[in-house]
Protein backbone atom coordinates (compact mmCIF):
# COMPACT_ATOMS: atom_id res chain seq x y z
CA UNK A 1 0.00 0.00 0.00
CA UNK A 2 3.08 2.23 1.19
CA UNK A 3 4.19 1.59 -2.29
CA UNK A 4 1.14 2.64 -4.32
CA UNK A 5 0.89 5.79 -2.22
CA UNK A 6 4.69 6.76 -3.12
CA UNK A 7 4.48 5.89 -6.56
CA UNK A 8 1.29 7.92 -6.72
CA UNK A 9 2.80 10.70 -5.62
CA UNK A 10 5.59 10.38 -8.01
CA UNK A 11 3.27 10.57 -10.86
CA UNK A 12 1.77 13.61 -9.63
CA UNK A 13 4.88 14.94 -9.61
CA UNK A 14 5.39 14.40 -13.42
CA UNK A 15 2.29 15.76 -14.19
CA UNK A 16 1.37 18.72 -11.85
CA UNK A 17 2.78 22.47 -13.12
CA UNK A 18 4.55 24.43 -11.28
CA UNK A 19 4.81 28.29 -12.45
CA UNK A 20 7.68 29.13 -14.20
CA UNK A 21 8.14 32.71 -12.69
CA UNK A 22 5.88 34.61 -10.19
CA UNK A 23 4.27 37.36 -13.01
CA UNK A 24 1.99 40.00 -11.44
CA UNK A 25 -0.87 38.41 -13.32
CA UNK A 26 -0.27 35.08 -12.88
CA UNK A 27 -3.90 34.50 -12.16
CA UNK A 28 -4.51 34.31 -15.92
CA UNK A 29 -1.49 32.44 -17.07
CA UNK A 30 -2.06 28.49 -17.20
CA UNK A 31 0.24 25.98 -15.69
CA UNK A 32 1.67 23.25 -18.10
CA UNK A 33 2.69 19.88 -16.68
CA UNK A 34 5.98 19.38 -18.77
CA UNK A 35 8.20 17.58 -16.54
CA UNK A 36 6.27 13.95 -17.90
CA UNK A 37 7.69 15.53 -21.37
CA UNK A 38 11.48 15.44 -20.47
CA UNK A 39 13.35 12.45 -20.21
CA UNK A 40 17.01 13.77 -19.63
CA UNK A 41 18.44 13.54 -16.24
CA UNK A 42 20.41 16.16 -16.46
CA UNK A 43 17.53 18.90 -17.58
CA UNK A 44 14.28 19.96 -15.12
CA UNK A 45 11.43 21.63 -16.52
CA UNK A 46 11.18 23.93 -13.39
CA UNK A 47 7.83 25.74 -15.08
CA UNK A 48 6.07 26.18 -18.17
CA UNK A 49 3.07 29.14 -18.33
CA UNK A 50 1.00 30.11 -21.26
CA UNK A 51 -1.29 32.83 -21.76
CA UNK A 52 -3.94 33.09 -23.92
CA UNK A 53 -5.05 36.45 -26.26
CA UNK A 54 -8.35 35.21 -24.77
CA UNK A 55 -7.42 35.48 -21.32
CA UNK A 56 -4.44 37.95 -21.54
CA UNK A 57 -4.93 40.11 -24.09
CA UNK A 58 -1.86 38.55 -25.91
CA UNK A 59 -0.35 35.07 -26.42
CA UNK A 60 2.83 34.40 -24.58
CA UNK A 61 4.80 31.56 -23.36
CA UNK A 62 7.15 31.09 -20.65
CA UNK A 63 9.73 28.54 -19.94
CA UNK A 64 11.85 27.88 -16.55
CA UNK A 65 14.35 25.26 -16.43
CA UNK A 66 17.88 23.73 -14.96
CA UNK A 67 20.81 21.81 -17.16
CA UNK A 68 23.39 19.96 -15.44
CA UNK A 69 26.65 19.27 -16.56
CA UNK A 70 27.89 19.23 -20.45
CA UNK A 71 24.50 20.10 -22.01
CA UNK A 72 24.31 23.62 -19.38
CA UNK A 73 27.71 24.59 -21.35
CA UNK A 74 26.47 23.96 -24.81
CA UNK A 75 23.47 25.74 -24.33
CA UNK A 76 25.59 28.73 -22.69
CA UNK A 77 27.90 28.66 -25.48
CA UNK A 78 25.02 28.52 -28.34
CA UNK A 79 23.50 31.62 -26.00
CA UNK A 80 26.64 33.59 -26.25
CA UNK A 81 27.38 33.48 -30.51
CA UNK A 82 23.79 35.41 -31.63
CA UNK A 83 25.12 35.10 -35.49
CA UNK A 84 25.87 31.42 -35.09
CA UNK A 85 22.12 30.90 -33.68
CA UNK A 86 20.55 32.87 -36.04
CA UNK A 87 22.65 30.96 -39.28
CA UNK A 88 21.18 27.65 -37.49
CA UNK A 89 17.42 29.10 -37.48
CA UNK A 90 17.30 30.82 -40.60
CA UNK A 91 18.12 27.43 -42.55
CA UNK A 92 15.48 26.08 -44.75
CA UNK A 93 14.47 22.82 -44.45
CA UNK A 94 15.29 20.83 -47.38
CA UNK A 95 12.01 19.03 -47.47
CA UNK A 96 9.49 21.40 -48.45
CA UNK A 97 9.08 23.91 -49.97
CA UNK A 98 8.54 26.95 -47.84
CA UNK A 99 10.95 29.30 -47.64
CA UNK A 100 13.39 29.88 -44.85
CA UNK A 101 12.36 32.56 -42.13
CA UNK A 102 13.91 35.81 -41.81
CA UNK A 103 15.81 35.85 -38.42
CA UNK A 104 17.07 38.44 -36.06
CA UNK A 105 19.04 37.27 -32.73
CA UNK A 106 20.57 39.82 -30.94
CA UNK A 107 22.63 39.57 -27.67
CA UNK A 108 20.85 40.49 -24.45
CA UNK A 109 21.43 40.32 -20.68
CA UNK A 110 18.91 41.38 -17.48
CA UNK A 111 21.38 41.41 -14.51
CA UNK A 112 23.13 38.64 -14.31
CA UNK A 113 20.96 36.66 -16.63
CA UNK A 114 22.59 36.73 -20.42
CA UNK A 115 21.48 35.15 -23.57
CA UNK A 116 19.95 36.44 -26.48
CA UNK A 117 16.39 38.56 -28.04
CA UNK A 118 14.89 36.64 -31.52
CA UNK A 119 12.61 37.85 -33.93
CA UNK A 120 11.94 35.16 -36.33
CA UNK A 121 9.10 35.21 -39.28
CA UNK A 122 7.86 32.74 -41.12
CA UNK A 123 6.90 29.49 -42.26
CA UNK A 124 3.42 28.65 -44.72
CA UNK A 125 1.22 31.21 -42.72
CA UNK A 126 4.41 33.62 -42.28
CA UNK A 127 3.47 33.88 -38.97
CA UNK A 128 6.23 36.42 -36.59
CA UNK A 129 7.45 36.04 -32.82
CA UNK A 130 9.83 37.75 -30.86
CA UNK A 131 11.52 35.51 -27.99
CA UNK A 132 14.24 35.89 -25.39
CA UNK A 133 16.45 33.16 -24.01
CA UNK A 134 18.43 34.06 -21.22
CA UNK A 135 20.91 31.50 -18.67
CA UNK A 136 22.70 32.37 -15.18
CA UNK A 137 24.80 30.08 -13.86
CA UNK A 138 24.58 27.91 -10.86
CA UNK A 139 26.80 25.63 -8.91
CA UNK A 140 26.75 22.18 -11.13
CA UNK A 141 24.87 23.87 -14.04
CA UNK A 142 22.48 26.81 -15.22
CA UNK A 143 19.07 28.12 -15.25
CA UNK A 144 17.38 29.12 -18.31
CA UNK A 145 14.40 31.26 -18.88
CA UNK A 146 12.90 31.25 -22.64
CA UNK A 147 10.01 33.80 -23.42
CA UNK A 148 7.50 33.99 -26.49
CA UNK A 149 5.20 36.55 -27.32
CA UNK A 150 3.82 37.95 -30.77
CA UNK A 151 4.38 41.31 -29.92
CA UNK A 152 7.96 42.75 -28.99
CA UNK A 153 6.84 44.71 -25.98
CA UNK A 154 5.31 41.91 -24.15
CA UNK A 155 8.13 39.67 -25.00
CA UNK A 156 10.25 42.36 -23.45
CA UNK A 157 7.80 42.84 -20.33
CA UNK A 158 8.03 39.38 -19.82
CA UNK A 159 11.71 39.09 -19.61
CA UNK A 160 12.26 41.96 -17.32
CA UNK A 161 9.69 40.58 -15.04
CA UNK A 162 11.10 37.03 -14.88
CA UNK A 163 14.77 37.91 -14.37
CA UNK A 164 14.57 40.66 -11.74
Amino acid sequence: MGLLALAGCSLFDLWAGDPAVSLPDSGSWVVLPMRAFVSRENIRVDGLQLCTKMRCGYDAAIERFTVTGPDALAIERSLSEPRRLAALLAKSDPKTKTPPPKVSVDGFASGDWRGVQLAMTGGKKSHHFNAYAVGQRQEGGASFIVVIAGEPRIARKLIDEATQ
